[in-house]
């Protein structure tokens, strides 16, 4: 039977230890005891908390939902290392997390839909995801995606992607494209040259443009 988090009575007694000053490791610690399990990934996997909770950078955090007719609504609003939900009225929407430091304000968005299922499969890079996004803006969560990725030719080819301009050319040198992907410099070289050898890249002194196909 797949779990429930509304019928586990287990969750309903997390839910009620639960406070909005707990920081992610002190949930987690209260998640694993209540639940019995060793992993934190394992309790967040299974939708065990009620809600999905990180700890963030210096500043503040304010979550805001956009709603059908395209208004935008405060949900949530939490200082720096404190929870926050991850909760959204319309889930095919996305939700607009803006990011409060210093006197200056970031914003990123990114689909719910997805972040649950990095949390489903990797709750430590869901948390990188929000952190990173929040403090640098949309570029991070591309580049989670694009870190994904399971070859070096799709890590490269996503990245010349999203790093083309107008004209459909990348920029970006074979040190900044591995810095981007983690890959080797070398390894980026070999890519590069093989894709250019199935005529998937064509290079310039433009740039690189993904050859169309």
């Amino acid at each position: 039977m797949k779990h429930s988090s509304k019928q586990c009575q287990n969750c309903f007694l997390l839910n009620r230890k639960l406070k909005l000053k707990d920081t992610t490791a002190t949930a987690l610690l209260k998640a694993k005891s209540i639940h019995q399990v060793n992993s934190a990934s394992c309790v967040i996997s299974q939708g065990c908390l009620p809600m999905s909770m990180f700890c963030v950078a210096e500043g503040k955090i304010n979550t805001i939902e956009r709603d059908l007719e395209g208004r935008e609504h405060l949900v949530s609003s939490f200082t720096a290392n404190h929870l926050f939900p991850l909760t959204s009225t319309v889930s095919d929407e996305p939700t607009r997390l803006e990011y409060v430091a210093e006197g200056k304000s970031r914003l990123c968005s990114f689909p719910l839909k997805t972040v649950r299922e990095l949390i489903s499969v990797d709750s430590n890079l869901a948390l990188l995801l929000l952190q990173s996004a929040c403090q640098r803006g949309m570029d991070t969560y591309e580049r989670v995606v694009i870190l994904q990725s399971k070859s070096a030719v799709e890590k490269v080819l996503r990245t010349l992607e999203h790093f083309k301009d107008e004209d459909g050319f990348c920029r970006l040198t074979r040190k900044e494209i591995s810095l981007w992907t983690n890959l080797t410099v070398e390894t980026v070289i070999r890519t590069l040259t093989s894709l250019e050898k199935k005529n998937r890249v064509r290079k310039s002194s433009q740039g690189i443009q993904i050859t169309p196909t």
